[in-house]
């Protein structure tokens, strides 16, 4: 029998390296739980295939005069004073803050033969306040620690303002990408940690510039639609979710944006196998810059709207949660998974900071046949259960299967398939069923900016400003950035850890150290932790308020 016209639309729209429906398919699923996969973006991550050179990019004013060759934000905030130059006026450039040109930052560096004057603003709203990242471990403890995002910046090159665009972090060194016209490069520091020899000598940086795109292979394989994630509805029922929560406005303690502002508060999960890939001490410098890319393709003029992609919560998975998340070559399962995960992990305050209205999982498995890189529920946003996303995680290039797999989840379909789009697919439009996009050439299509118009205006959880609180925001206290554990290790040495063999103190009031070689021997400095030190279940240590205690979620109202 032959398919009504529009059924492979309302599936779960495949997109692998053959973009062929099987000539037999089940019966479609609620239109409410239609899914949508995304396949293996072109390239890969930077150095696979891309041409590398060496550059150590310096500081400069905005005429491009040297300040400095420090170039990390730690190491110009330790007090690495950069040799200053006569003022000048800081010329505006799309995007820039007029009200404060002094957050401003300028770089030059040259790349295969061209000299770059890259010219940053802030991004100041890819993290909200009061955000966290927090780390899973086997045993089941969590540590939560504060999700700063000071050192992310987007902007331009110079000279082309209209045919570029940048998105960095300077947490250590430079890292991120740099786009113009027809070529797209990558930069991050050759070695990790130097950040304390930049002022006399600066910072060594690897560039990359990736090869001319190739067409994308073609094979044999597609996806079996047979098993949708039509049971996702009946996975809210058994975790009894209410389906008036999903358009209901939420009453949230934080004004409303702005009428045509609209806020993905955003929970990013990240399972264990990215985490080993990129390494514990830079697997949060390489989300925050993923997310950063992800919010810039977000905010490009042909999308038709301003929406920002907040993080409000990153969580690292242990192996043991990771590997029972994912199952190998089920990409429905894998969903249905990640989705009754990330539901569990939302708090059941909706004042809370750290309340998500979607959620994003990274993972490096293979959940899915080869070439899938992500799945994600259509027209899910808002859901408590549905709105949700699975990635394959592979490098910066990620970001548009992120931004793909969003956009499913905001109501958008593949270009070309139930729509009239199909011929911006060839110039890289983000909702290809094969995602082309790539950094020097991307755009939202004519039928994404229509189909999202269709639904945005629904989504009520999109519409609250998650930087413009009621109430004021809780200063950022020493304590907050170390343990009791680690400020015994600076007290006393490597090894000490917080006393717990006695029970008679208040840890709040004085920190007493032991040694595991001796753990009935414990030493004091005879003072108190630092102010903002988490020294009790949901107590912190108190700031300038004498015999209080801040709620252990910080920033929130619980």
């Amino acid at each position: 029998m032959d398919l009504p016209a529009g059924a492979a639309r309302r599936l779960l729209c495949p997109a692998l390296l053959l973009l062929l429906l099987p000539p037999l398919l089940p019966p479609p699923p609620p239109a409410n739980a239609r899914l949508a996969a995304a396949a293996d973006p072109p390239g890969g991550p930077p150095g696979h295939g891309a041409e590398r050179i060496l550059a150590v990019p310096v500081r400069t004013d905005a005429q491009g005069r040297l300040l400095s060759h420090v170039v990390s934000a730690a190491t110009a905030r330790a007090g690495v004073r950069a040799r200053r130059a006569a003022p000048v006026r800081t010329p505006s450039f799309p995007g820039g803050n007029e009200e404060d040109p002094g957050s401003h930052l300028f770089y030059n560096v040259t790349v295969f033969g061209r000299d770059l004057h890259l010219r940053l603003r802030p991004n100041a709203r890819l993290v909200a306040p009061g955000a966290t990242m927090e780390w899973q471990s086997e045993t089941g403890t969590t540590r939560v620690e504060p999700l700063l995002g000071s050192c992310l910046y987007v902007g331009d090159v110079a000279g082309l303002a209209e045919a570029s665009s940048v998105a960095l972090s300077n947490c250590d060194g430079l890292a991120g990408l740099i786009r113009m016209e027809e070529e797209e490069f990558f930069i991050e520091p050759l070695e990790k940690g130097l950040a304390a020899q930049e002022a006399e000598q600066g910072r060594v940086h690897v560039v990359y510039r990736r090869p001319p795109k190739s067409p994308p292979l073609v094979g044999p394989q597609a996806l079996d639609t047979g098993a949708s994630l039509g049971n996702l509805d009946s996975l809210s029922r058994a975790l009894g979710v209410l389906e008036e929560r999903v358009n209901s406005s939420r009453r949230r303690a934080r004004r409303h944006a702005a009428d045509d502002d609209y806020n993905i508060e955003v929970l990013l999960g990240v399972d264990d196998s990215v985490v080993q890939f990129h390494g514990k001490e830079h697997v949060q410098k390489y989300l925050l810059t993923l997310m950063n890319i992800v919010n810039e393709i977000y905010h490009d003029e042909s999308l038709g709207a301003h929406i920002n992609v907040v993080l409000v919560r990153i969580i690292l998975l242990s192996y043991g949660k990771s590997m029972s998340l994912i199952e190998i070559g089920n990409p429905s399962q894998s969903l249905e998974n990640v989705c009754r995960w990330a539901y569990l992990q939302q708090k059941p305050d909706a004042d809370h900071d750290e309340y998500h209205d979607h959620a994003i999982f990274l993972t490096r498995q293979d959940f899915g046949p080869s070439g899938m890189q992500g799945y994600a529920p259509v027209t899910g946003m808002c859901h408590p259960v549905r709105s949700c996303t699975l990635n394959h995680e592979d490098g910066f290039s990620s970001a548009f299967v992120v931004a793909h797999e969003t956009g499913h989840v905001l109501g958008m379909e593949h270009d070309g398939q139930g729509n009239r789009c199909g011929d911006e697919v060839r110039l890289g439009s983000i909702m290809a069923p094969l995602v082309q996009a790539a950094f020097h050439r991307f755009h939202w299509s004519r039928c994404s900016q229509q189909e999202l118009s269709r639904y945005l205006h629904s989504y009520d959880c999109l519409r609250d400003d998650p930087f413009a609180h009621d109430w004021p925001a809780l200063p950022q206290l020493p304590g907050l950035h170390y343990s009791m554990n680690e400020q015994c290790r600076f007290d006393f040495g490597l090894g000490y850890m917080m006393c717990t063999a006695f029970r008679t103190f208040d840890p709040c009031k004085q920190l007493w150290c032991s040694h595991p070689d001796n753990p009935y021997f414990c030493k004091t400095k005879k003072g108190p932790p630092l102010d903002g030190t988490m020294c009790a279940p949901g107590k912190l240590r108190p700031g300038m308020v004498a015999h209080a205690c801040y709620p252990s979620t910080l920033g929130g109202r619980g």
